[in-house]
């Protein structure tokens, strides 16, 4: 990581950045070509190793691409990204922001067992709550565990000189 100073090691305010969003980036290969989709998650560290779950209709491109390359990337962008104002300057524009970025190993789960901790994990993280799912539910969606194998967190604060401009508007 090129800004070391802005390097997050703390597993705790690392936490804090996954916790604060539901919504991941997962990078797969489509041959020559990356393909990126944007997916709720659902997540959990077991001794230290930082597992992400994701689901969706076991049919489709993503749990195709993971069957031909279970190799991915994850991005996850916290929710206190802001744009800090540079004045009539344009190279001192600069954001708020917080990212966990990370290479992985994606599973596609095959067992009751490991499907429902994975979508509990999941839903755990989306509403704060727990729910019980029946097998049927289980067995009409696919449920991939994510073993991020290498990650990097980042952080840029919000400093008291910092102008913060508006959000974008349409």
């Amino acid at each position: 990581m090129r800004r070391q100073d802005r390097m997050v090691t703390d597993i705790d305010e690392i936490k804090g950045i996954l916790n604060s969003t539901r919504i991941i980036h997962l990078g797969m290969m489509d041959g020559d070509y990356p393909y990126v989709v944007p997916l709720h998650f659902g997540y959990e560290f077991t001794d230290e190793v930082l597992h992400i779950y994701v689901h969706g209709h076991y049919e489709g491109k993503k749990f195709d691409l993971i069957q031909e390359n279970p190799h991915v990337f994850v991005e996850i962008d916290g929710s206190d990204e802001a744009l800090v104002s540079g004045g009539d300057m344009p190279c001192k524009y600069s954001s708020v922001y917080s990212s966990v970025m990370g290479r992985g190993e994606a599973t596609d789960l095959e067992s009751i067992d490991e499907k429902a901790h994975g979508l509990q994990v999941l839903m755990k993280h989306q509403t704060s709550r727990e729910f019980t799912f029946t097998e049927a539910m289980i067995n009409s969606v696919g449920v991939v565990q994510i073993k991020v194998v290498d990650y990097t967190a980042k952080r840029r604060r919000q400093f008291e000189q910092d102008t913060i401009m508006p959000p974008l508007t349409k």
